[in-house]
């Protein structure tokens, strides 16, 4: 098998970057959220209610390592929560009840994943062995032996009924707007965690494992199934740093597949997730950071910079939604899908929240995706200093202590200063250049002075001797733009309006009181013509030059963060002429 060649692109750690800005509002509201009621140690071991072992607590401590290392600040409670977890250990090492000989229950191997992603993250960080010795227990005692029944797991309805070795997990409702339901295909999440132990440790055992359950994965029928997408989505990104291990071109190619598949068919209009293959019953914000994660992974397996474009509009539509106001994350309808009939009735061009936070997991996940957002500002690529998102951010790269300066995504300009350079000498940067910018040629200039630029694979690349005191500017320009619906099960007929990777609402009149269990109709502006006349207002808003009460708003506005009222009209129909008399009606939804 080739190993990795290691040109990969490769993160700068999160100790050398300091986030500001808007990214830092949002992280600083998440990280205070996982200190509060859910996230205690006198909370967080009694804390599920539902059958997931090691879920909660491997959830929280993988969210407080990433946000410390990306803030710089110690959490309040991580050291009492890993403390604690030695108490509340079975008489084998791991968290949970002991399944009878030869039978594995799937949602305990999921939770003890990120149980064993936290405690490496946290071993790593604070070079603490005793958080290492319990994650060894957990894969002799657990995980290991769990490797023969991997090849049984079912690959279609028609496994289920004579499936032996597996307690498929439960129908439950974890919340009161949640309908019953499983999460099958759990057991997957656990190549998470298998191959970040193998990074970790290297014990080809673990390896081995790890190819097992990849080929069994692969085979699945996914969406016959109905498997959660959340479970697909983390299995893709353990098999993601699989392929980062070893360099296995036939495992991407089948990733890719699957995540190609995904965005075609199980992601909604605002590139969230149905939560389900197959089920647009609402979204999951735990699946949303997955598929962000993934798409910048991919980027940097393959080079593709389209991936790149798909991590921004998912950061910046499906991930801003689901973050709440007081920075929890929460399921939203599927925009664009209409949900079965037993979810009752709602309006598929109307974006709203259907469960305000999902604090068993989905709030902690939030974690993890601010520590990969920081990550993904700048990576070094051999001699190249790779700037694939803008953000406010200093950092030190490569010998230079730069500040980066953006209003990125409301505008396509980015600035960035060489604070320091410990010596002069020729460096190389590439800036992604998306591909909904309005500059065809973007700019580029080096102390004001216009340097020439190509778009290559995505990308604007110079090199230039730079000092302490140069400022380098980037401008690719954003606009306006519209755009059909991607996914072929959403409604047709229809379309959005875009800035940049903005996805654009108009904000409906909010309830006097509201319940989250049967929300009110949303009365829409009815139809909404290509080719309106808008106004561009700043920061990504504009008004009807016809109806100037009609504002299009970015759902991503720090200052409009997602309330449990909100209901905003994202995708819109396009009227159609009739030919006999020339006037214009709707095109039915």
């Amino acid at each position: 098998m080739k190993e990795s060649s290691h040109s990969l692109p490769l993160p700068v750690s999160p100790e050398d970057v300091t986030i500001v800005g808007e990214l830092a509002a949002r992280s600083i509201l998440n990280y205070g959220r996982l200190e509060g009621k859910w996230y205690r140690p006198w909370e967080v071991f009694s804390a599920d209610q539902h059958g997931w072992p090691a879920d909660w607590e491997g959830r929280i401590v993988l969210a407080l390592v990433s946000q410390a290392r990306l803030t710089h600040r110690e959490p309040a409670w991580l050291g009492e929560i890993v403390d604690g977890i030695p108490a509340h250990l079975n008489e084998r090492g791991y968290l949970g009840p002991i399944c009878p000989e030869g039978v594995c229950d799937e949602q305990q191997l999921a939770g003890h994943s990120w149980l064993l992603r936290g405690l490496i993250a946290y071993s790593e960080w604070k070079q603490d062995t005793n958080a290492g010795k319990i994650v060894e227990t957990i894969l002799r005692n657990l995980v290991l032996p769990a490797a023969a029944n991997y090849p049984a797991y079912p690959l279609s309805p028609a496994d289920l009924p004579a499936v032996k070795g597996w307690q498929l997990s439960k129908l439950q409702s974890k919340g009161k707007s949640h309908a019953l339901s499983s999460d099958l295909g759990c057991a997957f999440i656990l190549l998470d965690g298998v191959t970040e132990a193998c990074r970790h440790f290297q014990w080809p055992e673990l390896r081995s494992m790890a190819e097992a359950m990849i080929e069994r994965f692969l085979k699945i029928d996914l969406e016959a199934l109905h498997v959660q997408t959340h479970a697909t989505l983390t299995a893709l990104r353990g098999i993601c740093r699989y392929v980062e291990l070893t360099g296995d071109a036939r495992v991407l190619a089948a990733t890719k597949k699957i995540f190609g598949r995904y965005k075609e068919v199980a992601m909604t209009e605002h590139y969230a997730n149905y939560n389900w293959w197959g089920r647009p019953r609402w979204t999951e914000p735990c699946a949303v950071i997955d598929s962000y994660i993934l798409a910048v992974w991919f980027w940097r397996l393959t080079g593709d910079a389209q991936y790149l474009a798909d991590s921004h509009h998912i950061f910046y539509n499906g991930v801003a939604h689901a973050f709440r106001a007081d920075g929890c994350f929460g399921t939203d309808w599927c925009l664009g899908a209409a949900p079965p009939v037993e979810d009752g009735e709602h309006d598929p061009l109307v974006l709203q929240p259907r469960t305000y936070e999902v604090y068993w997991c989905c709030t902690m996940r939030g974690g993890e995706l601010f520590a990969r957002a920081g990550e993904a500002l700048f990576y070094k690529q051999r001699d190249a200093i790779v700037l694939p998102s803008f953000h406010n951010a200093i950092a030190t790269v490569d010998g230079l202590i730069l500040r980066e300066t953006t209003a990125y995504p409301y505008e396509g300009r980015v600035r960035l200063e060489i604070l320091q350079a410990n010596e002069a000498r020729r460096r190389v940067f590439r800036f992604f250049a998306p591909p909904w910018r309005s500059h065809c040629a973007p700019l580029l200039t080096l102390n004001g002075n216009r340097l020439p630029t190509e778009v290559v694979d995505g990308f604007v690349e110079f090199a230039a001797e730079v000092k302490s005191g140069d400022e380098i500017e980037f401008d690719f320009g954003v606009g306006l733009h519209v755009m059909k619906t991607h996914n072929p099960n959403s409604v047709q007929g229809v379309h959005s309006f875009r800035h940049g990777p903005l996805l654009l609402v108009v904000h409906q009149p909010a309830p006097e009181v509201y319940d989250p269990s049967n929300p009110p109709p949303a009365a829409t502006v009815g139809s909404l013509p290509v080719d309106t006349e808008l106004e561009h207002l700043g920061r990504g808003r504009y008004r009807s030059r016809s109806n100037p009460d009609l504002v299009l708003t970015p759902v991503y506005h720090v200052e409009e963060l997602t309330r449990t009222w909100h209901a905003r009209q994202g995708l819109f129909i396009a009227p159609v002429r009739n030919e006999n008399d020339g006037a214009v009606s709707p095109t039915p939804a």
